[in-house]
């Protein structure tokens, strides 16, 4: 005789199911080995965006002009700038090729934030991100040997 499935063990199982199935498309929709953006990608929500913010940034004279740049960019919801901490916190599978349009793709990746609250607590807080960038930005992900 089969016992029936209690009402906690269904949740469960329909929360996880399409946790799995996610999972498992976002597996095999992946172009390539993991990826990585270099350090000062420029990520836009248009390749026209990207195109404009490369030469926006030509223009800038130092690092305060750039970091303005980046701000009002951030403020239009045009682009954002990927420095080295965003690429330290991303996470597994770093960033997918979603999509190409000639020399440019479409990238989605994930980073986590984490600020510790006191010595014993932190709160971390994950963001997805996606946009577009050129091809050329990426690096291949290769892991620390230790």
């Amino acid at each position: 005789m089969t016992k029936p499935i209690g009402a906690p063990r269904l949740a469960v199982w329909l929360l996880a199911l399409p946790l799995a199935v996610t999972t498992t498309l976002a597996a095999t929709a992946a172009d390539g080995p993991p990826y990585l953006l270099h350090e000062g990608t420029w990520v836009c929500a248009s390749p026209e965006a990207y195109d404009q913010a490369l030469a926006e940034q030509t223009k800038t004279n130092g690092y305060k002009e750039l970091m303005a740049l980046e701000e009002r960019l951030l403020a239009e919801k045009a682009c954002m700038l990927v420095d080295d901490d965003d690429i330290e916190d991303m996470m597994a599978p770093f960033v997918e090729v979603v999509e190409r349009q000639g020399d440019k793709i479409k990238v989605t990746f994930t980073v986590e934030f984490y600020k510790r609250v006191n010595s014993v607590q932190a709160r971390f807080r994950r963001v997805k991100f996606s946009g577009w960038t050129a091809e050329d930005r990426l690096a291949d992900y290769r892991p620390v040997e230790g």
